[in-house]
């Protein structure tokens, strides 16, 4: 009887395509809250002033029902938002740094069947030391066409990695006590994009790795 059991290199790389396929269906629905909530900007709509009373109501500011609705279904928009925006950066993270790990034992002739990332209590990933707070550079890769595209991905990955980390109170790098907060801002937001992007080709370059090292080399 033939046997069904997935060789170690399958079960592999389903699991880092799983992360792939979860950090796509994050950025999809960051996407769309993003968007949802452009609609309720404050800014771009026109409040109606008509009022209506409250019997009993001690205050003296009139009830606004389009301005109730309004800040309302802001708020829920901005919760959701923010909601959709943590779970991409996760899902991103876990991406990039799974993928990583696969091709760091890979590369170093071991045989792992799944990606092991840990979780916090609060359900938040926990990247391997090893990888993080970014991949290190891969030499197992130099043949791969795609090599110099993943080190660029992997520079980006570097570049905003210490901040990432920083800020989670996930690592202590060398940032100084003053640094350009809306700069700093503005590199923290493009992290999850960063991550995804590097999960994307070096899930890639997962797949040249495994062509030469679906068996241990010898020591």
């Amino acid at each position: 009887m033939k046997s069904t059991t997935m060789p170690w290199f399958e079960t592999l790389t389903d699991s880092v395509s799983a992360l792939g396929t979860a950090a796509r269906e994050a950025h999809i629905a960051h996407r769309a809250a993003q968007a949802a909530g452009a609609q309720y900007n404050l800014d771009r709509l026109r409040l109606v002033d008509g009022a209506i009373i409250v019997p009993g109501r001690q205050s003296t500011v009139a009830d606004r029902p389009h301005d109730r609705a309004l800040f309302a279904i802001g708020r829920s928009h901005g919760e959701h938002e923010r909601r959709m925006a943590e779970l991409y950066e996760d899902a991103a993270a876990a991406y990039a740094y799974g993928a990583a790990w696969a091709i760091v034992r890979v590369l170093d002739g071991q045989q792992p069947p799944l990606v092991e990332l840990g979780r916090t209590p609060d359900g938040r990933m926990v990247i391997p030391d090893e990888v993080f707070p970014y991949p290190p550079a891969f030499k197992g890769l130099d043949r791969w066409s795609g090599h110099a595209g993943f080190e660029r991905a992997r520079a980006e990955l570097e570049r905003l990695g210490d901040l990432w980390a920083y800020v989670h109170g996930l690592d202590e790098p060398d940032i100084p006590d003053t640094f350009d907060l809306l700069a700093s801002t503005e590199n923290l937001e493009a992290f999850p994009d960063a991550a995804f992007g590097f999960g994307r080709i070096a899930e890639s370059a997962l797949t040249f790795a495994l062509l030469d090292h679906r068996h241990p080399r010898p020591r």
